[in-house]
């Protein structure tokens, strides 16, 4: 099947390569939900890709102030207007020689210019110039005949609520139907786009953030892993920390491809052990990134500096790559997505998240987080790379719990690190709850964090060092 390509990062993705050709589609959605500039977008990619548009517009805009608004964007270019780009206002035609004359004006508009793309926003305000749904639904029906000779590609642009899709008879002629929508968080406004809709070709359901950024659409799809994503092979390779006494515990390591939760209290040392992790993974010449959410990069290379770590040579080649996000600009919805655009540009073998827990802070609704949580382990096990998330428990001497949100469903391995009290002393023990597929060590063992490194020592000599 021959196909329009959008140019739009990602959304040919999502369409399975692009909009089948000659479609007609509908773009739906409230004022201000990005439904112009979307279309817009893709009328300025198609024309430097050689491509004629015939755009029409119904509410008198003139040209002038619609090139005002369009300049902002880099995909504009004013070298287009009048070649590639044609405008015209249907709106006036209508208005002053009757609806029945729209058709008409139409078919030779597309004779005179022969476009390979035809834009009519709003087609919302032409409906409200017929005088009833008969008439209207007649006129449909030709527009619909006429447009299978055209051959061209069609995008009709209109305010449409979501309970009117299923019922207008406009819907019922479309061949694709694009919604758009806002959604107001309380440190976000964010937009979706949905396809509920396109005939003869697959694409991928579901709600997709996207952006209306200076360069203009940037969709981020949802991550969603099923059917054969969630079918991958189980390594036997194993990832070890480099922590001699540690490794051992876990029987060489951790298996490659699995999701370990390191869960403890504040400074119980964390991030120090993932770090650890990442930089065992350099020495060996695999590929680590840090998505860090509590220290910056300065404070990280402070205290690999204090335990006498290397780390700027491995920062330097490209070994590690530390990236930190400030939690109160966490937006869940495109993060997904970009963690696996660096992952797959970078190489990435190991991974880290320091921590989940701020991730619960940035999301209203917790079942998201968790699914979230839950679509990203899964598409990093398909991926084969070995992952390390950090959880804050906040009970500093609790007995061995992972974390309150319960999402220890999601890991394949769990360390646990907490504190415990002997003889008035604070002391640091380290246990493996659980290491799926590994006779791992059942010990509850002493730890030290010391410039010297990590030192993993004896085992707890009082059972009620726990309580």
């Amino acid at each position: 099947m021959e196909r329009l390509k959008t140019g739009i990062k990602n959304l040919d993705r999502i369409l399975g390569g692009g909009i089948p050709l000659y479609s007609l589609n509908i773009v739906s959605g409230a004022p201000g939900s990005g439904k112009t500039i979307f279309v817009q977008n893709i009328v300025f990619n198609s024309a430097r890709n050689g491509l004629k548009s015939l755009y029409l517009t119904t509410i008198s805009e003139s040209q002038f102030k619609m090139v005002r608004h369009l300049q902002e964007f880099e995909f504009f270019s004013d070298d287009l207007l009048g070649d590639k780009f044609i405008y015209a206002d249907l709106g006036s035609v209508a208005r002053k020689q009757g609806h029945d004359k729209i058709l008409g004006y139409l078919t030779d508009m597309v004779k005179k210019h022969k476009p390979n793309i035809v834009v009519i926003d709003s087609f919302k305000a032409i409906r409200d110039l017929f005088p009833d749904e008969k008439t209207f639904k007649a006129f449909v029906f030709d527009l619909a005949a006429a447009l299978s000779i055209w051959e061209v590609t069609v995008f009709l642009i209109g305010e449409y609520e979501e309970k009117e899709l299923t019922v207008l008879s406009e819907f019922a002629i479309a061949n694709g139907i694009f919604h758009l929508y806002g959604q107001e968080e309380k440190k976000f406004q964010k937009r979706y786009l949905r396809i509920l809709k396109m005939r003869g070709t697959s694409f991928e359901q579901g709600e997709h953030l996207f952006e209306i950024t200076p360069a203009g659409i940037k969709v981020y799809p949802r991550i969603k892993p099923a059917g054969e994503d969630l079918q991958y092979e189980i390594k036997a390779e194993k990832k070890g920390f480099g922590i001699k006494d540690l490794d051992q515990m876990l029987n060489g390591g951790l298996p490659e491809g699995t999701i370990t939760i390191i869960s403890g209290g504040t400074g119980t040392g964390k991030t120090t052990f993932a770090l650890k992790f990442l930089l065992e993974g350099a020495e060996r010449g695999e590929k680590g990134l840090l998505l860090s959410f509590e220290e910056p990069l300065a404070q990280l290379k402070s205290n690999a500096h204090f335990l006498g770590w290397e780390m700027d040579r491995y920062l330097k080649d490209g070994r590690l790559d530390i990236k930190f996000i400030s939690p109160i600009e966490l937006d869940v919805d495109k993060h997904a997505f970009e963690i696996m655009d660096m992952i797959e540009k970078n190489n990435v073998e190991r991974f880290v998240i320091d921590s989940i827990s701020s991730f619960e802070s940035s999301v209203s609704d917790i079942q998201k987080y968790k699914d979230y949580l839950w679509a990203i382990a899964q598409e990093l096990k398909r991926r084969h790379i070995t992952t390390i998330f950090t959880v804050l428990n906040e009970d500093l001497f609790s007995p061995l719990v992972v974390t309150k949100a319960q999402i220890s469903f999601i890991a394949d391995n769990i360390i646990v690190l907490r504190y415990v009290e002997s003889d008035s002393n604070i002391k640091k023990a380290i246990g493996i709850l659980k290491a799926r597929g590994i006779n791992h060590s059942r010990d509850l063992r002493e730890y030290e964090i010391t410039p010297n490194g990590i030192s993993i020592l004896g085992k707890l000599d009082k059972a009620n060092m726990l309580r």
